[in-house]
């Protein structure tokens, strides 16, 4: 606990948001020590969840739709992905999925790419603001990540949440809070008002930021 509010104090005061705390911390706890080949999807020139796992450089490949530093292949994901079947152990398809025109095509080419026995770490936003980079198209709720990921024949996934209500709401707000040590105490609070959330509500009425999913192709 005490690392955890050490990294959410150096987190903040760098700017970054509730909701990227948040889901680097999954990223920390679910894809730290993985093997084998890792295609990242729409990975960006410097991703801040890269300090959160050890994986090695050159086992990563870093796939986004225009050069950047970093970035070792440029492709559209609207259209068939440059790997041969079977080719990665693990794909990461990260806060990315609704800039995709024709989402299921995209989730058959990753399924196509994984090896039997690879894994697909996917994290689709919920409750945030339209962004288009270079399109913004839709959101996904916990039935339609299960339907979309069948319909593609991954037949296993466990799906974690990133947030609730108070989290998502200062999310939201991100912005509005001009200085970082006013989101240190507006985060902080948000954290303790999600935790004040009856469970029953939080089951039968989720509404995360954002899910963690993970997901193999048998």
């Amino acid at each position: 606990m005490k690392n955890k509010f050490l990294d959410f104090t150096k987190e903040v005061f760098t700017g970054k948001s509730i909701g990227r705390i948040l889901f680097n911390w999954r990223v920390q706890e679910h894809c730290r020590e993985l093997r084998g080949v890792c295609v990242d999807l729409a990975a960006g020139s410097n991703p801040s969840y890269y300090r959160y796992w050890n994986l090695k450089k050159e086992q990563v490949i870093r796939v986004d739709y225009k050069k950047k530093e970093g970035v070792n292949m440029v492709a559209d994901l609207n259209r068939e992905l440059l790997f041969k079947d079977n080719y990665a152990d693990n794909v990461f398809l990260f806060n990315a999925i609704y800039i995709i025109e024709q989402p299921e095509k995209l989730l058959k080419e990753i399924y196509r790419i994984l090896k039997p026995g690879g894994v697909f770490f996917f994290n689709p936003p919920l409750i945030n603001n339209e962004a288009p980079e270079p399109h913004d198209y839709f959101r996904l709720t916990s039935e339609g990540i299960e339907k979309i990921l069948f319909q593609t024949r991954f037949s296993q996934m466990e799906l974690y949440k990133i947030g609730e209500r108070a989290t998502a709401a200062a999310s939201l707000l991100h912005n509005f809070w001009m200085f970082n040590f006013v989101r240190f105490f507006v985060f902080g609070l948000a954290l303790f008002l999600d935790r004040l959330i009856p469970k029953k509500t939080k089951k039968k009425y989720p509404a995360p930021m954002a899910y963690f999913v993970i997901s193999k192709k048998l």
